[in-house]
């Protein structure tokens, strides 16, 4: 059962999709489904009227989290009170919280949401990426430094409130420390979020790639990284029956970066995604250990923009998004 709260977020959501749309005057784009909607018309050319943090949000940068959480905190306690918080309830705009977001994908899930005029605020260890400093949309974004892989910090306390979790976390190493990372760390927040009240759960997962026999890539090959994903994933699907979203990508390709270096994953991704367009990738993704030859690249933008979609759009139907799912949500 969804948290009342958590309902009334999203249903709070729908009505600024609406009352935004009026105001704006975007012809028609009140027959949209608006939660899913609600990307199309933040990339129209009108202003985001209704993100509270406009102007003067630079100053994120200079508040501690303690800050941050305390503020938003008054905030939310105020509108469950009924009483006025620093934001009017005209201008209420749902709180998604990015894991992982000064990442290669957390950044981009960012981005996509603040595209979409949602109020976001990341959590990792490091804050703010110094690759996003000249970033004017980052500034709209509060990064909260905070260790989710520890039991307690201020990260549990940003999940009160929000409309939704996105969680980028993972990372390559020794099998205990990759299933550490991604397996106990991503179910530890799915469990504080539940705990929360957060309505809904998204996870950037990875793609299961078929074997002879039916052994899983978890049986040899990167035991930790591939079990630590599909332990999440089943607690997830526990978790969050109704609307947990588990996306399950192959390569991800876009500009990595990579202290003062930068990655171009494209010049490799974007043709070989155009070859296996004219092929039917699908049904040869399922072949035996060749088939991984023929699972298709996406784009972090794709996998972004259908990571957050599935925590605000209640549309998005739980359970697994494969890679040509998400393909549907590139541009």
């Amino acid at each position: 059962m969804v948290h009342p709260k958590g309902l009334d977020i999203l249903s709070r959501f729908v009505g600024l999709a609406q009352h935004r749309t009026s105001l704006c005057g975007q012809k028609g784009v009140s027959n949209l489904a608006y939660g899913f909607g609600w990307s199309a018309v933040a990339n129209q050319s009108c202003d985001r009227l209704f993100t509270s943090k406009a102007n003067g949000s630079s100053d994120v940068d200079n508040k501690s989290s303690e800050d941050i959480v305390h503020e938003k905190n008054q905030n939310n306690t105020a509108k469950e009170s009924g009483k006025p918080g620093n934001d009017d309830d005209e201008g209420f705009v749902p709180k998604v919280v990015v894991f992982g977001g000064s990442g290669f994908v957390g950044s981009k899930v960012c981005q996509q949401a603040i595209n979409m005029g949602l109020d976001v605020v990341s959590v990792s260890r490091s804050g703010r990426p110094g690759f996003l400093s000249g970033s004017a949309w980052a500034d709209s974004v509060d990064w909260v430094r905070s260790d989710g892989t520890k039991s307690d910090g201020v990260w549990k306390e940003v999940l009160h409130g929000s409309a939704g979790v996105v969680s980028t976390i993972g990372a390559f190493g020794s099998n205990e420390f990759m299933y550490k990372m991604c397996g106990e760390v991503n179910m530890n927040i799915m469990e504080a979020a539940k705990d929360a009240g957060v309505p809904r759960f998204s996870f950037i997962s990875v793609h299961d790639y078929s074997f002879p026999g039916g052994w899983q890539a978890q049986n040899f090959l990167l035991r930790g990284y591939f079990q630590g994903k599909r332990d999440a994933e089943a607690r997830l699907a526990k978790l969050y029956p109704d609307s947990g979203v588990a996306l399950r990508p192959g390569m991800i390709y876009g500009t990595r970066h990579a202290g003062n270096m930068t990655i171009p994953l494209g010049l490799v991704g974007v043709p070989l995604a155009a070859a296996l367009k004219v092929l039917p990738s699908k049904s040869l993704a399922g072949m035996p250990i060749i088939g991984a030859a023929f699972v298709p690249p996406v784009s972090v933008d794709a996998v972004s923009k259908a990571a957050v979609t599935a925590v605000v759009d209640p549309q998005v139907p739980a359970g697994i998004m494969d890679v040509w799912d998400i393909q549907k949500y590139s541009s």
